[in-house]
C-alpha cells in the first residue's frame, strides 16, 4: 500500500486491524533500541578488560548521544515530507549495520565508529516512531497508544540490565550487539509490509545549512557539557571554546531559520503557548531526573554498602512505576481529554520524590530508595508521555514529526545538560566534604598517597584495589581506626554530594510544576487536521472553533 502526495491522513486510510499489526511493529522497533541503550553498560566493564582503552570508555557512550541527538531534528522535518516509512527502516538498518560492526569491533576505536553509526540509528527510530503514532491518531485518542511504548521503554529498562549481564557472563560482550541481529530480522519485514508509504503533497526546499548549523551546535555544546564533568572543568579552555562555539552557530541556526521558508524547526511555533511549555517541560524534566539518577547507585554502593546488583533492584522500581503510569494516565487522558490535572500531578510526585531523596543517608533502609523511585517513576510516567501528545495537538499535523523530534531533543539535551551539572555538583562536593570530615588523627596515620586514593569515592568498588589499600593502612600503627575513620569520611561525603544534587533537583522540578500550571487545556483533536493554534490568549477558541467541523464530523 502506498500513498505518495497525498492529503489523507494514514490514520484515515487504515483499519483498525491494520493500526494494532503496525503498532506491534512500531513497539518491536522501540523495544530494541531502548534495551540497547540499558544492555550496552552492564559489558562495558568486560569490553574494556578484552579491547583495553580504557581512557576510551566514555567515548563509546559519548558517540551514541552525540549522533542520535544531532540526527533528530532533521529526521523530524525530513519525515514530515517525505514520509515515515523509509526513515524507519533506514534507521533499523543502521542500527543492525552499527550492532554487528560493534559486536565484530577489534579495538575500542572501531567500537566508538560504530558505536556513532547506531546512534544515527536509534536517533532516527525514535523519532520517526513517535511521529508515527500521531499519524495513526489524531490527539483524543493517542495517549493511550503512547503511553504503551513508555511502558516498552520501561520494560526494556527494567529487563536491559539483567538481560546484559545473563548474555555477557554466558555468551560473551559481543552477544550484547549480535542479539540485536533477530529482533531487527523481526521489526524490518514488521515495517515493510505493515506501515504504508505516505510522504507529504509538498516537496519544498530543504533548509540543509540550517541543519549544519544546528548539528555543529549541538556536537559543541553536547562536548563541551560531557568533558567539562571529566578530564577538564567549567573554566578549561577546550570547554569555554566549545561551548562557545554552540552559541555563536545556535546565533547563526537562528537566523538562518528565521529568513529560510522551509525551517529545520519553525521558530513560529515556539509563539504557540502549549508548544513552548511542554517542550521546556521535557527539557526540565530532563535535567532533574536524566541528571540524578545516574548518581543514585554510586550512593547506594558506596554509602549503604549494597552491592552492584542490589543496587540495581533499588532503583528498578522507577521503570515499574513509570510503566504503570504511563498506562493509566495515558488511557484517562484519552477518555476524559484532559492532561493538564494529570500533568500537574506528575511534576507534584516527581517534587515529593526529589525532595524525600534528601532525606537519604548511609544508615536509610534500602526500601526508602526503592519507595521513593516508585514514586518519582510514577511521576515520570505521567508527565513524559502526556508531553508528546500536548506537544503535538498543539501544532498542525504538518509539523508532526518537527513536534516529535523537538521533545526529544530537547529531553536529551537538558539529560545530558543535567549529568554534565550534577557530576560537578557531586565530585566537588565528596572533595571538599572528605577533607573536612577526615579526622586529623587519621591523616597522622594515613600517608598522603593513600589518602588521595580515598578521595575517589569509588574505590570500595573494586575488591582487588580495595583489599590491598585496607591490608596496607591494617598493617599501620592506629591504621585499623584510620581505615573506620576514611569509610565514614566518604560516605558522609558522598551523602552530602547527594544531597547536593537533589537540592538542585528539587529547585528545577519546583519549576517544572509551576510550567505544568501555566499549561491551558486544549482540546484534543478527535480529526486528523491541520488547524494551527494561534499564540497568544486567543489560541484555545480558535483551536476549538477549526476542530468542530472534524468533531462532528468523526
Amino acid at each position: 500500500m502506498t500513498s505518495r502526495g497525498s492529503s489523507t491522513a494514514l490514520g484515515d486510510m487504515l483499519d483498525q486491524r491494520q493500526k494494532f499489526l503496525l503498532l506491534g511493529s512500531l513497539m518491536v522497533s522501540m523495544f530494541m533500541g531502548a534495551l540497547d541503550q540499558t544492555i550496552m553498560a552492564t559489558a562495558a566493564p568486560r569490553i574494556v578488560a578484552d579491547l583495553g582503552g580504557f581512557h576510551l570508555l566514555s567515548w563509546v557512550f559519548t558517540s551514541y548521544m552525540l549522533s542520535s541527538t544531532v540526527v533528530v531534528p532533521l529526521v523530524g522535518k525530513l519525515s514530515d515530507v517525505f514520509g515515515r516509512k523509509p526513515f524507519l527502516l533506514g534507521g533499523i538498518l543502521l542500527f543492525l549495520v552499527g550492532s554487528i560492526g560493534c559486536g565484530a569491533s577489534p579495538s575500542m576505536e572501531a567500537l566508538i565508529a560504530f558505536r556513532a553509526i547506531k546512534g544515527v540509528g536509534g536517533g532516527t527510530v525514535f523519532a520517526s516512531v513517535f511521529a508515527t503514532i500521531g499519524d495513526l491518531f489524531p490527539p483524543s485518542e493517542r495517549g493511550k497508544y503512547v503511553g504503551f511504548f513508555t511502558g516498552t521503554f520501561s520494560l526494556a529498562s527494567v529487563l536491559g540490565p539483567t538481560f546484559g549481564g545473563l548474555l555477557t557472563d554466558n555468551l560473551g560482550w559481543r552477544s550484547v550487539f549480535f542479539i540485536n541481529v533477530p529482533v531487527a530480522a523481526v521489526a524490518i519485514p514488521a515495517i515493510w509490509f505493515n506501515l504504508p508509504f505516505h510522504s507529504g503533497s509538498q516537496r519544498p526546499r530543504i533548509d540543509f545549512v540550517g541543519a549544519a548549523f544546528l548539528s555543529v551546535a549541538t556536537v559543541s555544546l553536547l562536548l563541551g557539557l560531557a568533558w567539562s564533568g571529566e578530564e577538564n572543568g567549567w573554566t578549561d579552555t577546550l570547554t569555554v571554546t566549545l561551548l562557545a562555539v554552540a552559541v555563536v552557530f545556535t546565533i547563526a541556526f537562528i537566523v538562518q531559520e528565521l529568513r529560510h521558508p522551509e525551517p529545520i524547526i519553525p521558530l513560529h511555533l515556539f509563539r504557540v503557548r502549549e508548544f513552548l511549555l511542554g517542550n521546556a517541560i521535557v527539557f526540565s524534566i530532563g535535567i532533574a531526573m536524566q541528571g540524578t539518577i545516574p548518581y543514585l547507585p554510586t550512593f547506594i554502593q558506596t554509602a549503604m554498602d549494597a552491592s552492584a546488583t542490589a543496587s540495581g533492584l533499588v532503583t528498578t522500581p522507577q521503570s515499574l512505576g513509570l510503566l504503570t503510569t504511563s498506562i493509566i494516565g495515558g488511557q484517562v487522558m484519552a477518555r476524559t481529554g484532559r492532561y493538564r490535572i494529570l500533568t500537574i500531578t506528575g511534576t507534584l510526585f516527581m517534587l515529593a520524590a526529589t525532595a524525600l531523596m534528601l532525606t537519604l543517608s548511609s544508615s536509610s533502609p534500602r526500601w526508602h530508595v526503592s519507595a521513593f523511585m516508585v514514586l518519582l517513576g510514577a511521576g515520570s510516567g505521567l508527565g513524559m508521555p502526556i508531553m508528546s501528545v500536548v506537544i503535538q495537538n498543539a501544532v498542525p499535523h504538518k509539523y508532526l514529526g518537527v513536534a516529535s523530534s523537538s521533545r526529544q531533543f530537547f529531553m536529551q539535551i537538558g539529560g545530558v545538560l543535567g549529568t554534565a551539572i550534577f557530576g560537578v555538583i557531586l565530585t566537588a562536593t565528596f572533595q571538599s566534604q572528605f577533607d573536612k570530615q577526615l579526622s586529623a588523627e587519621a591523616r597522622a596515620v594515613m600517608p598522603p598517597a593513600m589518602i588521595e586514593r580515598f578521595e575517589d569515592p569509588t574505590l570500595a568498588l573494586d575488591d582487588r584495589t580495595y583489599n590491598a589499600v585496607q591490608e596496607e593502612l591494617r598493617s599501620m600503627p592506629g591504621g585499623d581506626q584510620a581505615l573506620e575513620d576514611a569509610q565514614a569520611a566518604q560516605k558522609s561525603a558522598i551523602t552530602t554530594g547527594l544531597h547536593r544534587i537533589f537540592t538542585f533537583a528539587v529547585a528545577i522540578v519546583g519549576i517544572t510544576v509551576v510550567l505544568a500550571i501555566l499549561l491551558r487545556e486544549l482540546p484534543l483533536r478527535r480529526a486528523f487536521g491541520d488547524a494551527e493554534p494561534a499564540p497568544g490568549p486567543a489560541a484555545p477558541e480558535r483551536v476549538a472553533t477549526a476542530s468542530a467541523p472534524a468533531d462532528a464530523g468523526s
